[in-house]
């Protein structure tokens, strides 16, 4: 957790990881809305309750979190790219 990152436009930080292994994210908002994401959250919340102060942390392993926020984003690049081509 040696480097800090300053919020981009748009971005929001994260802490994630159990235990003494954490790490902090930076993820697009849009991904905050993904049903997918809701599943972390609910993770969050039962972890540390719905009023956790600081940072948003999410209590999963980072290589996880980080292959489910792909998931996310290749799921909302293929509904934009379907959204170019009428259905036949």
């Amino acid at each position: 957790m040696g480097k800090i990152m300053s919020a981009q436009r748009g971005r929001v930080p994260l802490l994630v990881g159990e235990g003494k292994e954490t790490e902090r994210v930076m993820i697009h908002m849009k991904v905050l809305h993904h049903p997918y994401f809701f599943v972390l959250l609910e993770l969050a919340a039962m972890e540390f309750g719905h009023r956790q102060e600081g940072l948003l942390r999410i209590p999963c392993d980072i290589e996880y979190f980080q292959a489910i926020v792909e998931l996310i984003r290749s799921s909302m690049r293929k509904v934009k790219f379907a959204c170019f081509f009428p259905k036949c």
